[in-house]
């Protein structure tokens, strides 16, 4: 129950905030995606894992490809 109440606690601290603090546009907007992503989290789900398995194939598509590069430059 511990960290559920810390989520709820973060989530009023950057309430409190936005609204009484003057923000950069770009750091309100960060604090209310932040909000926004602990508010859909439920107690005891994890973190989403939602995408990456596409980014780590894109990433070793690219590490392949930047050996081939780095390989034919040395070769030059």
């Amino acid at each position: 129950m511990r960290p559920e109440c810390d989520r709820t606690r973060l989530i009023a601290e950057l309430t409190s905030l936005l609204r009484e603090c003057e923000l950069p546009d770009e750091a309100r907007t960060a604090g209310l995606t932040l909000i926004g992503y602990l508010a859909r989290r439920m107690p005891g789900e994890l973190a989403s894992d939602a995408g990456v398995s596409e980014v780590q194939a894109q990433a070793k598509a690219c590490s392949f490809s930047f050996r081939r590069v780095v390989k034919k430059r040395i070769a030059v």
